[in-house]
């Protein structure tokens, strides 16, 4: 029964594309001999018009509906009554083919309407509830001016209810015949409701089209709550980029605790772990998961540590290790021996060159000269280096630091040349601050990146900070991972192995492996259900390079060829 109820959805879905691309279409194609006992000809220009918007917004919501979403299902019913309605008044028939097929269309998603139970956005949704009342009120306004003011100029039924009626009908068909007014001395009048009505009709759409999960811009009171949250539970080296760029956030009603994420496809990626007590994670995770369900989606998690782990595996969720965050334990950080040598002579180089450091603190004072000096270097790097990524990385972030800290170098002559943006995480024995953000202008002396990580390294180890965090060596001795034997493993450590052109996996990680780690910490994904699959790869990909996959391999093309 339940293959089915989705067959016979799927051929609602594919008849319901046919329909909208034949109301595209409508005015070429009654024009046809063979076509036109299929597509109606309509006797009013307007009504094409009309039906051309009908045919696009429902190919526009067609992939939802696919999807089971529950404003697509609402959206496609009200588009097929209204195309149905268009052909009973072209043909005067009731059974016609495009009617037949619509009505078959209504019949099914009438009948299983509860299998479209993929929500959207609550606030979009109540301003796509206001949009749509305007035309109501706008209908009622009309009403109340046909039995007053504009009484002697309307010449139809004068009764409340065939006025309404009439109203409703002319501002959605465009037909100011049908409003009974004298056009040649209320033509104006008409045509600008029916403007404002399409105007909000298109923005209730707007907002009702939206991605089920889409980037809001926060309310004060929100960002503070995820602020809190992160400065009290976030034990996670990115759990400050919860609170940067944009995100959305799921916040528990149970407990304290949040997820930032973004949606890809039907996959929720979360950046980093879930923001909670560890002892709340399970309940906490209950509430995500039900949450996900509800709307359909795949749960990924990204760049996570092994402290909320019994918590995903009580939901069932795989955990596959994606590389090492390379941290140095600094109370015991030095530069002697020879695993070190390698920083040691560049420091030595930068500092003979008069190269110096300094700590910017915009919190205290801003200085326009500094920030767009890291600005410019920002710009440089990218020049050579292609697009900013996204979602799990930072930026500037000069306009709200918070508790960044930002260390640069200057040459002999008072030129920036780099500078290096910390994060901070954790709190008393496990406090400690990664480095973020990593910039330098193209042409550089040798050290001019160390000497700023040296500097900063030194001053938090002597205001009592545990840890110094390099960042993650992306898929870094996976294969030393107890589950190295899963094909998404090997499938990663191929990459690691082969795919350093593209990026420089191994690069990345002698230059963090030079400063000799004290700790080399784990990190994971975490995804449900199994198996991980080209969905959950695509959603990596894309979460990280919102601009888009493509873009990105050609900025990687471009700066190679380039070079």
């Amino acid at each position: 029964m339940y293959r089915l109820r989705i067959f016979a959805q799927n051929l609602a879905i594919f008849l319901s594309v046919v329909i909208d691309i034949g109301a595209i279409l409508a005015f070429y194609l009654h024009r046809s001999p063979v076509l036109r006992e299929y597509f109606p000809s309509y006797s009013f220009m307007p009504h094409y018009i009309l039906g051309f918007a009908l045919g696009l917004l429902g190919l526009l919501v067609s992939l939802n509906l696919y999807r089971r979403v529950r404003s697509a299902w609402i959206i496609t019913i009200v588009v097929q009554f209204v195309i149905l309605r268009l052909n009973f008044i072209s043909t005067q028939r009731f059974f016609s083919i495009g009617s037949l097929l619509s009505l078959i269309i209504l019949v099914i998603l009438g009948l299983t309407y509860r299998d479209f139970s993929r929500t959207m956005d609550r606030n979009y949704a109540k301003k796509a509830v206001f949009l749509g009342f305007i035309p109501l009120v706008l209908a009622f306004f009309n009403t109340l001016l046909s039995l007053s003011f504009l009484k002697r100029d309307y010449l139809g039924n004068p009764d409340v209810y065939s006025i309404f009626k009439q109203s409703l009908h002319f501002l959605f068909t465009m037909d100011i015949r049908q409003a009974h007014f004298n056009s040649h001395v209320h033509g104006f009048y008409m045509v600008g409701l029916i403007i404002i009505t399409w105007i909000c009709v298109m923005l209730a759409l707007y907002y009702i089209l939206k991605p089920l999960v889409y980037y809001p811009i926060l309310s004060g009171r929100e960002k503070e709550k995820a602020i809190a949250l992160v400065e009290k539970y976030g034990q996670n080296p990115m759990a400050y980029m919860t609170i940067d760029g944009q995100k959305s956030y799921f916040f528990s009603v149970t407990v304290e605790g949040m997820l930032a994420y973004t949606v890809v496809n039907n996959v929720l990626v979360g950046c980093g772990d879930i923001v909670c007590d560890p002892k709340d994670a399970a309940r906490f995770m209950g509430e995500l998961v039900h949450f996900s369900r509800r709307n359909g989606w795949k749960i990924l998690f990204m760049d996570i540590t092994e402290t909320m782990r019994p918590a995903y595996e009580s939901y069932a969720f795989s955990m596959i290790k994606i590389g090492e965050d390379a941290c140095l334990r600094l109370e015991d950080f030095s530069l002697k021996g020879k695993k070190t040598a390698k920083v040691r002579a560049n420091i030595n180089h930068a500092r003979r060159l008069g190269i110096t450091v300094e700590e910017y603190k915009p919190n205290e004072k801003r200085d326009i000269k500094i920030e767009n000096e890291l600005q410019e270097i920002s710009d440089e790097w990218f020049g050579s280096k292609g697009p900013e990524l996204g979602f799990m990385l930072g930026g500037l972030a000069l306009e709200n630091p918070l508790g960044r800290r930002y260390f640069y170098s200057r040459d002999a002559s008072g030129k920036m040349l780099a500078f290096v943006i910390f994060v901070p995480y954790a709190e008393g024995e496990e406090s400690g601050y990664m480095a973020d953000v990593t910039r330098r202008r193209v042409q550089v002396p040798n050290g001019s990146m160390e000497v700023c990580l040296l500097q900063a390294f030194e001053t938090m180890r002597e205001e009592g900070v545990t840890w110094g965090n390099l960042g993650l060596c992306p898929l870094a001795n996976i294969k030393d991972d107890e589950d190295s034997s899963k094909v998404t493993t090997q499938l990663f450590q191929f990459i690691y192995e082969n795919m350093n052109g593209v990026y420089g996996f191994k690069g990345l990680y002698q230059a963090k492996k030079k400063w000799n780690p004290s700790d080399w910490q784990a990190r994971y994904i975490a995804y449900a259900p199994k198996p991980f699959s080209f969905s959950y790869a695509y959603a990596m990909l894309k979460a990280q390079n919102p601009k888009g996959i493509n873009k990105l391999i050609l900025e990687k093309l471009r700066t190679k060829i380039e070079k």
